[in-house]
């Protein structure tokens, strides 16, 4: 009995510590090890499931994304353990990282590199640096930064539809766009980017199955030419407008390690077949060997146009990644990712703080995604004022927004 009792009470004791907030549990879970959860290939849903949001955004350019995670090493907890009850003694125990005044062993940055939203490559800057040939770009980060050379494609879009009329289209659905000659499957790819990038601007999109299903039903083949069996099908899915286009180029130069794209879209009306937006684009690219990077940057940069034209996007950006979420029937912005050196790590926003109004107007009646973007939407060189909740301080954030690329 004494055995058992004395060994409940060690057990006791043990969960006490952890779960009182001792250091020693903030570095297993900060721990280096849980990059050991990454396997290539993994997508970036993936990774974020298996190791959560990073603290810092240091590359974003459509293609290329870098992140950074402030780890402990795996031997850390050791020191903690070991520090913990000197540090109970003076209360450090329960504000971490007082133990790490003692131990060299405090958090060190590990760089994630995604490629077109796949894993490419993880460690510390140094290891990344010597990979960059494994992930096919030019120039790797380097301690706290770094950048990657890379050619902008040249693109145009216009068309009526604007800010005032954008609202009349909730629902739209891509059409398989035409293959360019000699590369099949180019046009199925180009279509599901093209749907991808979309919803990324809120507007509901047909899910690409259903559209399938209808096809097949109806035994209807849609070709770039064919606008009357676009419209027809777009009508039978309830989508108020249709994207159709054509891969007009896709090569690669095995030799010169190189690749050449260009693609057209155009968006219509299916109740009148008025033409509301047309884009195309095209760019040779001598840095990266897979022709699909390239086409989604082209589509990328031909939809901030559209997104700016019709008010989905503001001509400015501030370099944050937020997520709308409600609590006691009022919404907020949560900050989940800042990336490195843009406005908003400039102007002190931190990963955690809760955005409750962008420019007076509080988040807390808006009902859609769509309303709190248009709420917080700013142009290029303009002021967005935030009113953040910090733990238990409110705090005026005055972001000054740059120039979105592209525009």
């Amino acid at each position: 009995m004494r055995v058992r009792s004395l060994l409940s009470v060690t057990v006791m004791s043990m969960m006490w510590v952890l779960i009182s907030g001792c250091g020693l549990g903030y570095t297993i879970l900060k721990s280096e090890a849980k990059l050991d959860r990454l396997a290539v290939p993994m997508t970036k849903a993936q990774v974020l499931d298996h190791i959560g949001h990073p603290d810092r955004v240091l590359k974003d350019d459509g293609r290329v994304l870098v992140w950074e995670y402030s780890l402990t090493t795996r031997k850390q907890w050791w020191y903690e353990l070991a520090y913990c009850p000197l540090s109970m003694v003076i209360g450090g125990c329960l504000f971490y990282p007082i133990t790490n005044i003692l131990s060299d062993q405090r958090e060190q940055p590990q760089h994630v590199v995604l490629i077109d939203n796949e894993l490419c490559a993880w460690g510390v800057p140094t290891a990344i640096a010597k990979r960059q040939r494994a992930c096919a770009v030019v120039g790797a980060p380097s301690g706290g930064g770094g950048s990657w050379a890379r050619p902008e494609p040249v693109v145009s879009g216009r068309g009526p539809i604007d800010r005032d009329t954008i609202g009349r289209y909730q629902t739209m659905a891509v059409m398989l766009f035409d293959d360019a000659a000699g590369a099949p499957g180019t046009g199925s790819r180009v279509a599901g980017i093209v749907t991808t990038l979309m919803l990324d601007l809120d507007v509901r999109m047909v899910e690409r199955a259903q559209l399938d299903d209808l096809l097949q039903e109806q035994v209807i083949q849609l070709t770039h030419a064919d606008d009357a069996n676009a419209l027809r099908v777009g009508k039978l899915v309830g989508a108020e407008a249709v994207i159709v286009g054509e891969v007009q180029q896709w090569q690669r130069y095995e030799q010169e390690r190189t690749n050449s794209v260009s693609l057209a879209l155009r968006m219509i009306d299916v109740e009148t077949g008025l033409l509301l937006f047309s884009g195309q684009g095209h760019l040779t690219d001598p840095t990266h060997e897979n022709p699909e990077s390239s086409a989604r940057l082209i589509v990328y940069r031909i939809l901030t146009q559209f997104g700016s034209q019709t008010g989905l996007l503001g001509s400015g950006r501030i370099g944050v990644h937020w997520e709308l979420q409600e609590e006691r029937g009022g919404r907020f912005y949560v900050v989940k990712e800042l990336r490195g050196g843009l406005p908003a790590e400039k102007a002190g926003l931190r990963v955690g703080d809760r955005v409750m109004a962008c420019n007076g107007e509080p988040l807390s009646g808006i009902k859609t995604e769509r309303e709190a973007k248009g709420l917080c939407r700013v142009e290029a060189g303009e002021i967005l004022q935030l009113d953040v909740r910090r733990a238990d301080q409110v705090l005026d954030v005055r972001v000054t927004a740059e120039k979105r690329p592209g525009l």
